[in-house]
């Protein structure tokens, strides 16, 4: 085009430009739709308050409308392309809330402090406020974030189609939605979680050499595990059911890693990862095995060893989340100690024992008779149990044996157990749906002593639940400052050795033992007892937690407001399992004698052997103990983590439930009909007396 000639449309720039103030306009007006919507919602803080009709509230909508369509027949008539993608609304909302995580996270006492004192009662609410707050961002977060093949309806259904009856549920759901009942949400998300986790994990114990891995190996008929070696005393191996065969290895300070299968002795032995020097935090493998089906899976321990000498509730921490243990037990060496414990161990976490006597082939029928019967009864006299003790061996003439107990004792026990498992489940949907309709009837029914006394319950209710909110964030800072404090004093560790060594009753407990293992035990005890207090804030949480929730529980009955479920006994307590094992692995030392006597004196004796021990060490044991620090402190974060998430899914439920109870209002007829409609759905009593409440 020349100079002087004009167009008879708009340039690039120009249409970019009408674009542009299209756009804002609309902007603008979606503000107008925002002071409207506020101006009638129930906001806690109101910019704006309505003084329109509704006839004008109308006509300013249908304006709106009006405006918006001129603004895209102006853009069309102009030939400006306006249909753009924009930002999924899901991930907008997403960015607000995680503004809205760090607002609660300034709300927590360390940044508070920086507006003056604060007392420890003061402290506590304001941890509680934020990780209140913080749990329901999470959640909702953790909802948007699954999209929508996780919506609670699609997985419902997911479910039905595949066989499973949650017909109820999926009424109790329609109804939660429909009269914005959020806070069971949490319930219903949990009951699903269980009607689509068909594991069952048998974990296998057994001492060094007792046969374990070419027992699994037999089992799965897979040559899947090193056999003749030693394992890596910290790292379990998960064997689960899959397509192809995988290695998935998880480490300490980097990310997850995906192997071949035959590369497994790399990470889980001794001889290829001395001491766990490769940090691996977890170890899983992947094999297409039929006996695998319906999600079963193995877990092949390394063995309680020395730490089923602690005491039953620090044993308890190292068991794995399991819903079987098999004890391992060699024909050659028959029942040991360390055998009995593991037995307690699981009889005390309540996780059903099998005892399989190995190597059967080498004994004669009598004999393997007799030594079956000596360990059941062994069994009996020291664990109070009577448990079956069955003969196994992975010799091809003994084979059967072996496939014998899996199929005629493990593939019924599982069915038992899903069994169980569905009967638990139908049980807590009933129990959810008692506790709605409740709800359901309370809402219609007038009551106002009853509304007087829950308005006096509720603040008190809501107080206890705010500080044990309170105590997740103060359990996981005091968890991080133990691991930070051994972090600091490394040398404080090997002196707290050599004092343990050099103390008398020591040195007679050590007396004809090599160097190497005295220190070995030694090392093990001081950061066992790192370990034990970690576990020990924890299950001071845990009981804590547990308790505010009965307490809170028992007062909401007495003021008649209905309670969907009560924490089982020791609910929150059987989270605290999987806790990381450290073993200094192959101890390779040379001290002098003299180091273990006073004659230079003991201030100075223990200096000297600390430093000797640190020394010949070197810097790959303390890598190794900084390795198993990160462990620590991930588990504790990750167990503390799902322990405040079981809790919050009671306590918003229990605040929710108080504050409705406590809201009472006059409900229209066709507000009470419709409450009615929703009750028969549920199949609760519409009561006699409801109807006339909204007459």
């Amino acid at each position: 085009m020349t100079a002087g000639q004009h167009s008879d449309s708009l340039n690039e720039h120009q249409s970019h430009y009408l674009l542009v103030t299209c756009q804002h306009i609309d902007k603008i007006l979606s503000d107008v739709e925002e002071i409207l919507n506020e101006s009638t919602a129930k906001a806690a803080f109101p910019s704006y308050f309505s003084d329109l009709t509704p006839v004008q509230r109308k006509t300013i909508e249908d304006y709106i409308s009006h405006i918006r369509a001129r603004l895209i027949q102006i853009l069309e008539g102009q030939g400006v392309n306006y249909k753009q993608t924009g930002i999924p609304a899901s991930k907008a909302i997403r960015s607000r809330l995680y503004s809205i995580d760090i607002a609660a996270e300034e709300l927590k006492p360390k940044h508070m402090r920086g507006y003056g004192e604060i007392s420890d009662t003061v402290a506590t609410e304001l941890n509680g406020i934020a990780g209140e707050l913080q749990g329901l961002v999470t959640r909702l977060d953790g909802y948007l974030g699954e999209g929508i093949g996780q919506d609670l309806r699609t997985r419902l259904k997911r479910l039905e189609d595949a066989g499973n009856d949650l017909e109820l549920l999926s009424r109790i759901e329609q109804v939660v939605t429909k009269r914005g009942l959020v806070e069971f949400r949490g319930a219903i998300d949990s009951i699903l979680d269980r009607a689509e986790d068909r594991s069952f994990e048998i974990a296998v114990f057994g001492r060094v050499s007792s046969g374990k891995s070419s027992l699994l190996n037999a089992v799965l008929d897979a040559h899947v595990l090193p056999v003749g070696v030693t394992p890596v005393t910290a790292v379990p191996v998960r064997i689960t059911c899959g397509e192809k065969e995988a290695l998935e290895v998880s480490f300490a300070d980097s990310q997850k890693k995906t192997y071949e299968v035959l590369r497994l002795a790399e990470f889980a032995t001794e001889q290829q990862n001395p001491g766990n020097t490769k940090h691996v935090a977890r170890v899983t493998v992947t094999i297409p095995s039929p006996r695998l089906c319906n999600g079963i899976s193995f877990v092949d321990t390394p063995g309680l060893g020395s730490f089923a000498t602690s005491g039953a509730a620090e044993t308890l921490a190292y068991l794995p989340k399991c819903d079987l243990g098999v004890v391992l037990i060699d024909a050659g060496s028959t029942l040991t100690e360390v055998d009995l414990r593991t037995i307690l161990a699981l009889q005390k976490a309540m996780i059903p024992a099998h005892v399989l006597l190995s190597k059967a082939d080498l004994l004669n029928q009598q004999d393997c008779e007799k030594t079956v019967e000596y360990i059941r009864q062994h069994i009996i006299s020291e664990a109070g149990q009577d448990l079956s003790v069955y003969p196994v061996s992975v010799q091809p003439s003994h084979l059967h044996l072996l496939n014998q107990w899996f199929e005629k004792d493990i593939f019924p026990f599982y069915s038992r157990s899903q069994k169980l498992r569905k009967l638990s489940l139908q049980i807590k949907i009933g129990a959810l749906k008692e506790s709605i309709v409740s709800i359901l009837q309370n809402k219609i029914r007038q009551n106002p002593r009853s509304s007087a006394e829950n308005k006096q319950v509720m603040p008190e209710v809501e107080a206890r639940l705010l500080k044990a909110t309170g105590l997740i964030e103060e359990t996981r800072s005091a968890c991080e400052r133990e691991i930070q404090k051994t972090e600091s004093n490394i040398p404080d560790v090997f002196f707290t050795v050599a004092v343990s060594i050099i103390e008398p009753q020591s040195q007679n407990e050590y007396s004809g033992i090599k160097p190497e293992n005295i220190i070995h035990t030694a090392i093990l005890r001081v950061v066992q007892e790192q370990a034990k207090t970690i576990q020990g804030l924890i299950e001071t949480l845990a009981l804590r937690l547990q308790n505010e929730l009965v307490k809170s529980a028992e007062e909401l009955t007495i003021a008649e407001i209905p309670i969907a479920e009560i924490p089982g006994k020791d609910e929150f307590l059987s989270f605290i399992r999987d806790m990381p094992v450290f073993d200094p692995g192959t101890i390779q030392v040379s001290v002098q004698k003299s180091m273990y006597s006073a004659l230079l004196g003991k201030k100075f004796a223990e200096k000297e052997l600390a430093k000797q021990i640190r020394q010949q060490l070197g810097k790959s044991f303390e890598n190794s103990l900084f390795s198993y620090l990160n462990l620590l402190r991930d588990w504790s974060k990750a167990i503390t983590g799902e322990i405040g998430q079981r809790f919050e899914t009671y306590a918003e439920l229990y605040r929710a439930q108080a504050e409705r109870s406590s809201g009472k209002h006059e409900l229209k007829l066709e507000e009470v009909r419709a409450i009615e409609d929703d009750l028969i759905l549920l199949g609760g009593l519409v009561l006699d007396n409801i109807t006339d409440a909204g007459n």
